[in-house]
């Protein structure tokens, strides 16, 4: 249960889902056929990944992709679109790209106001509470259309930086006060970490005075000061998770036993029982796809699109995402269908 340390911040959305569209580049990689490590092997063996995907575009060429295939699936007009969010999961192809001007110039968005989110794998579904927002401040504006991308192949060595596989896809959601048929967002709530927030990192930014070499400075580490304070964090995840469950169940007045469905990104099946280790009854309700590399942001919009499409939930179920970044927060959505 919750306890009186995990503070959590709770945000009501109330907004439908129009649309969701996944954009996965080219055609699957089987990570069995990429040369590693036999200790890296044999340790992502143990996460239950197959396979990855890969790309020579940037992860803002992805982002328009994916926008456009969410447009078409939505069937509504440019000129319906009130706001443009771009959530990059990881850098983007100049590093200081607002992906969104570059998805509202390529598919002719003329009303819509751009923002960017740089939060991670939590950032698209932090998009969704602030295109909640804006639709109930602005309702005559349009729908708001929320596009994530990861582009990780570029930043890890063989798609893994040891812990699992990573790999380069995109995912847009759009979200709209319009009433029609289709799941709504009810809630959003966040749990940020209280220490090593800053464990995960790409070591470039303000914050290096050193020098470093190209091959060093674009790949993704991992580094606690600790291996006391990398325990500290795993246990501070299992209840991070545990907390946004019980807030996001508690704010819409039912039980974590209502959820039908679990959408955690793909980081390894092992990880599960620990983070539902205080909701064990959720464990075989998780509904990702552990055998997909990790795609950042896109992992829960690319279960939960599948879900939609090949397991329609009954009507009035509840459905939950839930995400980490950076070692720095967790972040989640509660779903009504």
């Amino acid at each position: 249960m919750m306890t009186s340390n995990d503070i959590v911040s709770v945000s009501r959305c109330g907004a439908r889902i129009g649309a969701i569209g996944i954009h996965l580049p080219g055609k699957p990689i089987r990570l069995a056929e990429i040369d590693q490590p036999d200790a890296i092997s044999r340790h992502l063996e143990k996460t239950g990944q197959e396979i990855t995907y890969s790309t020579g575009r940037s992860s803002t060429d992805l982002a328009v992709s994916a926008a456009r295939e969410t447009l078409e699936k939505s069937g509504i007009g440019a000129a319906d679109i009130g706001m443009v969010i771009s959530a990059p999961t990881l850098l983007t192809g100049y590093g200081l790209e607002i992906p969104a001007v570059a998805i509202r110039a390529e598919l002719g968005l003329a009303n819509a106001d751009c923002l960017n989110i740089a939060q991670g794998c939590v950032g698209v579904l932090a998009a969704i509470r602030i295109g909640a927002q804006f639709l109930r401040c602005e309702p005559d504006r349009g729908a708001v259309l929320i596009v994530t991308a990861c582009k990780a192949s570029s930043l890890v060595k063989n798609f893994t930086h040891g812990a699992f596989s990573w790999g380069d896809a995109a995912a847009g959601i759009l979200i709209t006060a319009a009433p029609g048929e289709g799941p709504t967002v009810e809630f959003y709530a966040e749990k940020s970490a209280a220490a090593d927030w800053g464990a995960m990192r790409i070591p470039v930014g303000d914050s290096y005075t050193t020098d470093v070499t190209l091959e060093k400075s674009l790949q993704i580490k991992v580094d606690f000061p600790s291996h006391e304070a990398q325990i500290d964090y795993i246990v501070g995840e299992k209840e991070r998770c545990c907390a946004l469950i019980d807030s996001l169940t508690g704010a819409a007045g039912i039980e974590p036993t209502d959820i039908g469905a679990v959408f955690l990104p793909s980081f390894g099946r092992k990880r599960v029982p620990l983070l539902l280790e205080q909701h064990p009854e959720l464990i075989d309700r998780v509904a990702s796809d552990f055998r997909c590399a990790h795609l950042g942001g896109v992992d829960v919009l690319y279960f939960l699109d599948s879900y939609l499409r090949d397991s329609p939930p009954a009507r009035g179920g509840w459905s939950v995402a839930l995400s980490p970044a950076f070692t720095a927060q967790w972040g989640g959505v509660l779903i009504r269908h």
